[in-house]
């Protein structure tokens, strides 16, 4: 009860978007953790230390609540995985290209957890109109994807063999499965990095650029969409 009165002081004293940052986190958290299905807005709101009709402030459902975290997530990834690229210099080749992208979206989905667990857990909890509304923002990054794998057909880097469509599943399938099972409260994100460029490794005809340096793009504080 004092926990709870405590957040009710604080949230009082929030400004109304920092009251609307507070609940996407509590939300965020408890649907990566019990699943969309699991939570209930009484929940997201005694988390946050306001009573339930104050969510609908900010929230028209809690639909709305989950619809926003999925694309917040879906963004960050996005665009840590666009930094990582375009810091390289210009002459990276397409593997350079492709093994920054993975690095990338391995530091976008860890360092923004909460925000894109719920996602690749459970998303099967996901309703069909938030799935529909979030389809172009999926299609723009797998699209993005498939240009980077693309561009290393035509170059000659791929083996000619390879279907790229499947590459890119596989490629995104297993980097997205590694919030099932690693903890980065364990350890560093590098060796899971290293590791997941390695094991795609087969996939090339070519050497990666020698003594190219690999710096992850400057993390700038979280931008909610």
């Amino acid at each position: 009860m004092a926990r709870t009165r405590k957040h009710e002081a604080t949230s009082r004293e929030q400004p109304a978007t920092d009251s609307r940052a507070l609940i996407l986190d509590a939300a965020a958290g408890l649907f990566s953790t019990f699943g969309y299905a699991g939570t209930g807005l009484r929940q997201i709101a005694d988390e946050v230390g306001i009573r339930p009709a104050s969510v609908y402030h900010h929230f028209e459902s809690k639909e709305r609540i989950l619809e926003e975290i999925l694309r917040t997530g879906l963004t960050q990834t996005l665009q840590c995985t666009r930094g990582a690229v375009e810091v390289l210099p210009p002459e990276a080749n397409p593997r350079d290209r492709v093994e920054a992208a993975i690095a990338g979206h391995l530091r976008g989905i860890h360092e923004n957890l909460t925000y894109t667990s719920t996602n690749l857990r459970f998303h099967g909890q996901m309703p069909p109109d938030v799935g529909k509304r979030l389809r172009p923002l999926r299609e723009n990054y797998s699209d993005y994807w498939r240009t980077l794998l693309d561009s290393a057909r035509r170059h000659g880097w791929l083996h000619p063999d390879l279907d790229v469509s499947m590459l890119r599943a596989l490629i995104l399938g297993g980097l997205n499965r590694t919030v099932v099972w690693f903890d980065r409260g364990k350890g560093p994100i590098e060796p899971l990095i290293r590791t997941s460029i390695l094991a795609f490794s087969g996939i090339w005809t070519k050497e990666r650029s020698q003594n190219l340096e690999r710096k992850p793009p400057t993390r700038s504080r979280k931008q909610r969409t």
